[in-house]
């Protein structure tokens, strides 16, 4: 199980002090939308500079355009890219293209939907397509409220729906979240405001690592 950190803040020099403190118990680094529309594909490039052994992932959320927008992550060192579930089929259909071309990744994501039935139903349309992986996100909007997205039965039931494809899940998550899902072993479990909001990120990031090592 990996374990990514979403730097969802409009501020790079704060995603800076917390990929110093943190950088080394993560596996794969995300450059959330916020950094990207404020700063541009460049920081991608500074990022991977800065953290060369690590994965990174450019939630671009790309929704037309696949195939441009994702070249211009995968060139500036993105390895995956994010893609809305609810795009057209050709939209994801060109960054997989890309993405295949450098040996990157495409993840494409729920954080969209709210009906189960629909999230299985494009969990299978995207497995049958040969997307690397999928993601099963509350988006940060509505997670003061009901989080349906990370119950134990809707993991699952999105989880059997996938063949090849890998498992995402991202929204909120904290220790108690994650360790009630552990057992049906996502590929990647995604923290942000835990660990980049806690007053000791190092140690935030610590407790989360030792959840995942454990699964």
């Amino acid at each position: 199980m990996l374990l990514q950190l979403a730097l969802d803040t409009p501020d790079a020099n704060l995603a800076y002090r917390l990929l110093n403190q943190t950088g080394s118990d993560v596996d794969i680094i995300e450059i959330g939308t916020p950094l990207l529309i404020r700063y541009g594909i460049n920081i991608i490039s500074k990022i991977k500079q800065k953290y060369p052994q690590k994965l990174i992932l450019a939630d671009l959320k790309i929704v037309d355009a696949g195939a441009i927008e994702s070249r211009l992550a995968f060139n500036a060192g993105a390895d995956i890219v994010t893609v809305l579930a609810t795009a057209h089929g050709e939209t994801i259909k060109g960054a997989k293209t890309e993405a295949e071309k450098v040996g990157g990744k495409l993840m494409v994501d729920l954080i969209t939907i709210l009906d189960l039935k629909t999230m299985v139903h494009l969990a299978k349309t995207h497995d049958a397509l040969g997307i690397d992986y999928i993601c099963l996100h509350t988006a940060y909007d509505i997670q003061e409220g009901n989080n349906p997205n990370l119950t134990f039965n809707r993991v699952r039931r999105v989880n059997e729906a996938l063949s090849s494809t890998k498992l995402a899940i991202a929204g909120g998550l904290k220790p108690e979240s994650i360790a009630s899902i552990v057992g049906l072993a996502p590929e990647i479990v995604i923290v942000g405001e835990y660990i980049t909001k806690h007053q000791l990120p190092q140690k935030a990031v610590k407790k989360i690592r030792s959840i995942v090592d454990n699964e």
